[in-house]
Parts: C-alpha cells; sequence; structure tokens
C-alpha cells in the first residue's frame, strides 16, 4: 500500500533529514514522508541530522526547501498572495534576503548581443509608468539600464519574461549596495525623473537565467569546487545546473554563463565582450596564482510552472506608491 503524501503548500513548516552534501546545500529527505529534497545551506550540517526548514515546491518528485533561519514566514505570505507559485516565489526571495557583493557597478551587465546600437531613452519624453507597464505585459527578457545625474545614481535591472530577476542600483557616495527588492523600488523611482537616461535592450534566456543567480540563487561554498580552476572541471561538479561563474584574477573579472549543465557563453567585464566559448574565463583565471571562482546555482524549480520567478514591476509600483515623493 503506497504512503499517503502530504499536502504541502508554499511556506509549509518541515521537519528534513539530511542525506548527503550537494553544491550549494544538501540532499534531504522529509520526515516522516520520505519525500526526496534539496535544501539550500550554507551551515554545515551532518548526515542524518534533522532540521527545520520551509517548503517552497514539489518538482516532479523532488521538494525545494529553504532552511529556516526564523520562525514562520513573512507577512506578505501570511496576508496571502494571489496563487501559490507567487506565494513560492515569495517564501523563496524572503526566506534570506540576499545583496549582491558589488565589485562593479553595472558594467557586469553585458550590452546586447546585436551589433545594433541602442539609443538610451530620456525619461521626459514618455509616459514611464506605461513604458515599465508594456515590458511586463510584452514579457521582455533582457536589461533595463539607468543614469539618473540628478540623483547621482545608476542601475541595471534584469527582467526574465517581464518580471524582475535581479538589479544592481548604486547611488553615490553610498558604498553597500541595496538588497534587491529595495534596488528594483530605488531605479524605479529614480526612472520617473525627467532627465533619466533608460537603455532597454534583449538578452538571451541563458544569460538572464545565468546572471539571476547572483540575486536570487543559491552560493556554493569554495570548498566544494576549490580544487578545481578551469572552466570544463567546474561544470562538471555542477551536473545539469543553471548557474552565474565569476572568475576574478588581477584586476580582472569574467562572468561564464552555464544554463541547464551547458556552457553558453563568457562576459570579459573589463573589455565588455561576450563570446560564446569559455576561453577568456580560462584566460583570467591564469592571470594570477591567486585567482579565485565565485559560484551561484539557480534551483532549476524557479523557471517552472511552480514557481512565478521574478518580482512584478507593476505590482512594485503600488507597493510604492505611498512612499515615492515624485509623481507616479
Amino acid at each position: 500500500m503506497d504512503e499517503e503524501i502530504p499536502v504541502l503548500r508554499a511556506g509549509s513548516s518541515v521537519k528534513c533529514r539530511v542525506c548527503a552534501p550537494e553544491p550549494g546545500g544538501y540532499a534531504v529527505k522529509l520526515v516522516p514522508s520520505g519525500i526526496d529534497g534539496f535544501l539550500p545551506c550554507q551551515e554545515e550540517l551532518n548526515e542524518g541530522q534533522v532540521v527545520p526548514a520551509t517548503f517552497v515546491c514539489m518538482s516532479k518528485d523532488q521538494a525545494l526547501m529553504t532552511f529556516a533561519f526564523r520562525i514562520g514566514t513573512t507577512e506578505r505570505v501570511q496576508m496571502g498572495l494571489p496563487s501559490e507559485p507567487e506565494t513560492a516565489f515569495a517564501v523563496w526571495a524572503d526566506s534570506h534576503p540576499r545583496t549582491y557583493k558589488l565589485r562593479r557597478a553595472i558594467d557586469i551587465v553585458m550590452p546586447p548581443i546585436s551589433t545594433t546600437a541602442v539609443s538610451p531613452l530620456r525619461s521626459g519624453d514618455y509616459d514611464i509608468g506605461k513604458l515599465i507597464t508594456d515590458l511586463e505585459e510584452g514579457q521582455l527578457t533582457g536589461c533595463v539600464k539607468m543614469i539618473c545625474d540628478e540623483r547621482l545614481s545608476r542601475g541595471a535591472l534584469l527582467l526574465f519574461r517581464g518580471r524582475a530577476v535581479g538589479c544592481i542600483y548604486g547611488k553615490k557616495p553610498m558604498v553597500e549596495p541595496y538588497p534587491i527588492e529595495s534596488a528594483i523600488q530605488m531605479l524605479l523611482l529614480d526612472s520617473f525623473l525627467p532627465e533619466t537616461k533608460l537603455t532597454v535592450y534583449d538578452l538571451p534566456d541563458e544569460v538572464i537565467l545565468s546572471m539571476s543567480a547572483m540575486f536570487l540563487g543559491v552560493p556554493v561554498l569554495e570548498k566544494d569546487y576549490a580544487d578545481q580552476k578551469k572552466l570544463n572541471s567546474l561544470v562538471k561538479t555542477l551536473k545539469n545546473d543553471t548557474a552565474i561563474l565569476t572568475a576574478l584574477a588581477a584586476n580582472e573579472m569574467c562572468l561564464a554563463f552555464l544554463h541547464e549543465g551547458e556552457v553558453f557563453g563568457s562576459f570579459h567585464v573589463d573589455h565588455q565582450k561576450f563570446s560564446d566559448q569559455g576561453t577568456s574565463f580560462d584566460e583570467v583565471m591564469d592571470k594570477a596564482p591567486d585567482s579565485k571562482v565565485e559560484i551561484s546555482i539557480l534551483p532549476a524549480e524557479m523557471t517552472t510552472e511552480k514557481v512565478l520567478f521574478g518580482y512584478g514591476l507593476s505590482t512594485t509600483l503600488e507597493v510604492m506608491k505611498g512612499q515615492a515623493p515624485i509623481e507616479m
């Protein structure tokens, strides 16, 4: 007789038994159901240890959880969201807000692959509220770069199918970056000032999903790949994952985009050059003996129908209406 599988909803508190380490966390089994799962975790856990977790979603026969850093869920999850996929994303994004360590400014986001020049727009010449809605409804996958001299700010917003999945926002004299959700709000806010310049362009799904792992992914501990230096060797440790790999050496930086286990290409940040090969990544790694790699994985569940991946732009504008000091 088959054991009845419990009904789990995004935000449910669960317990799981640690089975084995995996890049970015641990393979686990839910207790007492025995359902297989993945638990992202930066803590050192022991095999057989039972730990509290928060359920995000099921994908096929595997559960995705977040480590229960705090009891319960955030207010927006408790208040209820329109759908289970939206709740699943909120649980994931709210569990442990990430602040990307800003080593570079918006130049970390590659320009369009097309050689056709993209001219910036002056915000004062457009209905910015409608433009933002059009980007969402048109399901743009790409980037919006923002330059606002009035506020001495720069920003880059990453969109996947019209939803924000990453954001860099810098403002002088600020040094530390904003967490992703605050960065999205600040970028949208500055976009309404008439002299702000906006550059909107497409990027491949593979690039955007890989880069989203910087902001909404799972960091991989260095010990999991410390003896690997070449891109091909690093990729083998990541199975069929989507991930961003960052090579840092001799004041140079290169990104490698990994999509479902395949290298899509690399982007040398200093040269602002994209290649469909990974050679520039290895070249940067070979520059100095103290070169290092940083890796973040995007769980495959994020791009299934179980999760509405990313922050809604129109929803963010609604939240901001009572806060913004300028006309929305």
